[in-house]
């Protein structure tokens, strides 16, 4: 279905959302014509080992765990997890640093705060 779509209108980007472990499925997801995958849920993927796989052909989306580091870190925890994951991403990009799902009630305002602060000061 998706190539078809893609067949009548080339420049549609495709994002699949799916929670949990996906690593066995990306190249399926790929192959059907996936452009980004979203969550990558740090809890439970890879994001070193699926962008240095995949980060070729597909984009990644999420990386900033939204069940540990947003809610239960401090700030210097969500600076760092931003920071290596834009490092991992590097200049071949491929990552939407982002909360891998809703940023919750329980979220510190510190930690929001210092998720846009870093992902300003490290972007590329």
């Amino acid at each position: 279905f998706i190539k078809a779509v893609k067949d009548m209108k080339r420049d549609i980007v495709v994002i699949y959302h799916s929670c949990v472990y996906v690593t066995p499925l990306i190249d399926d997801f790929i192959e059907a014509g996936i452009d980004v995958l979203n969550p990558v849920q740090p809890e439970c993927m890879d994001f070193a080992g699926i962008h240095e796989k995949f980060g070729d052909r597909v984009s990644f989306w999420g990386t900033v765990g939204t069940q540990t580091t947003m809610p239960f870190g401090s700030p210097e925890d969500v600076r760092k997890c931003v920071r290596r994951n834009l490092k991992t991403a590097g200049e071949k990009g491929g990552l939407l640093c982002a909360p891998t799902h809703l940023v919750e009630p329980e979220v510190p305002w510190e930690n929001i705060i210092a998720y846009v602060e870093a992902c300003r000061e490290f972007s590329l």
